[in-house]
C-alpha cells in the first residue's frame, strides 16, 4: 500500500511539474478613435466624432480578458463608461480579438438629442481587432466596433480606435 501511495504521489508531482501556470495580469492605456452615426436621425445630425478613452484590460485566462473603458466623445460632450469581454483567437504576439461590451452612454449633443435625458442609456458594442504584442510590457489594440445606445431613439454606428497599454502587473 505504501508503494502505491509512493508511486501516485511520484505521478502527481511529475504531472503538477509539468504543467505550465498562468499568471493572471492587468494593463492600462488610452485610446483614442473616430465614431460615424449610421441611423438616420443622427447621422443627419452629425458626420461623426472624435473619442477618447482610459482603457483597461484584465488578462485573467491565457486567451481572455475582461475589459473595460471610460471614454469622452468630441464634439457635443459624450461620455461612455462600459465593461466586456474580449476572445484572442490565436496564441501568437500578434493575435486577432473578438469581444462585447455593455454599459452606459451619453451620446453627443446635436439638434435631434440636445437635452440629456434625450440622449443617455444603455449600450452594448461587438468589437473585433488586433492585439498586438499582447503579453509584452507596451502593447497597442486596434479596434473596430458597431455599438448601439438606446436612448430616446435607438442610436447606432461603427468606430475605429487605436489604443496603447502598459502592463503594471506583468510577471
Amino acid at each position: 500500500m505504501k508503494k502505491i501511495f509512493a508511486i501516485l504521489l511520484a505521478l502527481v508531482a511529475v504531472a503538477a511539474a509539468e504543467r505550465p501556470v498562468y499568471n493572471p495580469f492587468a494593463s492600462y492605456g488610452l485610446e483614442i478613435g473616430a465614431g460615424k452615426p449610421v441611423n438616420d436621425i443622427w447621422k443627419d445630425n452629425r458626420t461623426a466624432f472624435g473619442e477618447a478613452s482610459f482603457i483597461a484590460n484584465f488578462q485573467l485566462l491565457p486567451y481572455t480578458s475582461v475589459t473595460a473603458d471610460a471614454g469622452y466623445s468630441f464634439p457635443g460632450n459624450g461620455f461612455s463608461a462600459k465593461l466586456g469581454l474580449q476572445q484572442m483567437l490565436l496564441p501568437t504576439g500578434i493575435a486577432p480579438f473578438i469581444g462585447g461590451m455593455a454599459g452606459i452612454r451619453a451620446i453627443p449633443e446635436d439638434d435631434a438629442a440636445d437635452t440629456f435625458g434625450d440622449r443617455f442609456g444603455p449600450t452594448v458594442e461587438a468589437n473585433a481587432g488586433l492585439f498586438l504584442f499582447r503579453e509584452s510590457w507596451v502593447s497597442f489594440r486596434l479596434r473596430g466596433s458597431y455599438q448601439w445606445t438606446i436612448a430616446k431613439e435607438i442610436h447606432h454606428g461603427f468606430g475605429v480606435s487605436i489604443g496603447i497599454l502598459f502592463a503594471n502587473s506583468r510577471p
